[in-house]
């Protein structure tokens, strides 16, 4: 009996395979971009103190990078953290943004004991978006998995070069699936915006860049 129900159990819930329906995880974004990003963006460069630190500690949770932090009980919850990444200033381009984010990682390990690389990216692209390329252990996995050579130790240096030539081989149908969102964004959180407003958003750069996030990270979880 206990043989048959786990059975049952396994048709029931099967594993899920590779999806490369980029329509979908452009909604996915578009939905995260109003409900999680944007207002992280907007309250961690708030100049309302308290606002900011607390927009800071919440998307420390949403990206999953507090236990980088350890409270040493001299300070206000991440602080310390807050102030290292708006200590670094704008704009960040080609030629600078590796430097910079591997700079900041560097500057958390000296005050933590941890050089997280992976917070860096994360809290840096929520200032500065693109050209900033989130470093996440799922989408190295993915890269290796895919024949993108992320060498072990390698640094962001090199996880982004890499990172950049996988969105380059899928630039092209994630650029058309995100032309798409405005015919359906009364079926998204984002339903009073215009079509124009969603047009606009959707046909950044940087946007695009984190569809392409969402499929690597889905991707790398079914595996």
């Amino acid at each position: 009996m206990l043989r048959s129900r786990t059975v049952a159990r396994k048709q029931i819930y099967p594993k899920i395979g590779r999806m490369d329906n980029f329509k979908h995880f452009s909604l996915m974004y578009l939905n995260d971009w109003y409900w999680w990003d944007k207002p992280f963006s907007e309250r961690i460069s708030s100049s309302d103190k308290d606002d900011s630190l607390d927009a800071f500690h919440s998307a420390a949770k949403y990206y999953k990078v507090t236990r980088n932090f350890e409270d040493d009980g001299n300070e206000k919850r991440l602080q310390a953290a807050l102030d290292l990444v708006l200590s670094v200033g704008g704009p960040l381009t080609e030629d600078n943004v590796c430097q910079q984010v591997s700079a900041l990682a560097d500057a958390f390990e000296r005050r933590y004991g941890k050089n997280a690389v992976s917070a860096a990216s994360k809290f840096l692209w929520l200032r500065h978006r693109s050209p900033v390329v989130i470093f996440d252990s799922r989408a190295v996995a993915w890269l290796r998995a895919n024949n993108y050579k992320v060498p072990h130790g390698s640094g962001y240096h090199e996880y982004r070069r890499q990172w950049l030539a996988a969105y380059a081989d899928n630039e092209e149908r994630i650029r058309v699936a995100c032309s798409g969102l405005p015919s359906v964004k009364d079926y998204t959180m984002a339903s009073e915006w215009t079509s124009d407003e969603v047009a606009a958003i959707a046909g950044s750069r940087w946007f695009q860049e984190r569809v392409f996030d969402k499929y690597l990270w889905f991707n790398a979880a079914s595996r």
